[in-house]
């Protein structure tokens, strides 16, 4: 029977458990997430569940469990004549997330003065001890997964768990729409080449992050959240316009070469 055998890099390090305590279910829907947000399959790809069903040795049902799953987080859609498909996010759903989440980051602030713990501080800030001390030539892979569990552990902190989820479905759709503008671009791409261009893309605002949270300073969290859905979108629209421009490139080129 097959099993999960590398560590989903997108799960929340604090959710983490045995894979015996996952269950199969579990291991499917961190194998295909996985697969998605490293840029394995294009926008608009079909999720054939049959083929994956054969390739990891899980029924059928299974397979549709984790494509539901992913379905709710906003990479996956599902049409009942169609099949399963990788979403394809338009720039303009992409705005509607950042408007979004520009308006949490104000919440995240002040609920996390009001409810973090000692304890909650004091593992935010063991988070990022771990990276603060980073440089280009002591870079790990893990190092961008780290990142990612020390921002999200401040939102969990609020106690807010609507708000972390809006909070975690959100930054993979940001990811799943610019990875695949990347790639449209890039050839060649390498995910971890990426992942490392983020993780020191975005030291500075982690480090305010941190004095916020040090502090229980609502306006320098919120500031610090807003800096990098800033950046975040920044970026985005970037992709999107190199994309285009490119396309713009290569449609010129074709018409050159038939005539």
């Amino acid at each position: 029977m097959w099993r999960c055998t590398q560590y989903d890099d997108f799960e929340d390090l604090e959710q983490r458990a045995s894979r015996g305590e996952q269950g199969l279910a579990e291991d499917v829907f961190r194998h295909l997430r996985l697969r998605i947000l490293n840029g394995e399959f294009v926008a608009g790809d079909k999720l054939r569940e049959l083929t994956i069903s054969k390739e990891l040795g899980v029924s059928r049902a299974t397979v549709r469990e984790a494509t539901r799953r992913l379905s709710g987080y906003g990479l996956l859609e599902m049409d009942p004549q169609r099949g399963v498909f990788l979403r394809t996010l338009s720039l303009r759903e992409v705005e509607d997330l950042y408007e979004l989440r520009e308006n949490l980051c104000g919440l995240i602030g002040r609920r996390f003065v009001e409810r973090a713990t000692a304890a909650d501080r004091a593992h935010i800030a063991t988070l990022h001890e771990m990276i603060a001390p980073v440089k280009p030539n002591s870079y790990r892979a893990n190092d961008y997964i780290k990142a990612l569990a020390f921002s999200e552990a401040v939102v969990r902190a609020t106690g807010n768990n609507k708000l972390f989820d809006l909070y975690h479905a959100s930054w993979q759709q940001f990811r799943l729409f610019k990875i695949h503008l990347v790639r449209s671009i890039q050839k060649g791409f390498e995910v971890q080449a990426y992942n490392r261009q983020l993780f020191f893309a975005s030291v500075e605002v982690r480090q305010s992050l941190m004095d916020g949270v040090k502090s229980m300073d609502a306006a320098r969290i919120t500031d610090a959240m807003a800096s990098a859905t800033s950046a975040s979108r920044d970026g985005a629209h970037d992709l999107h316009a190199r994309c285009q421009e490119a396309a713009k490139t290569n449609w010129r080129q074709t018409l050159e070469h038939r005539a």
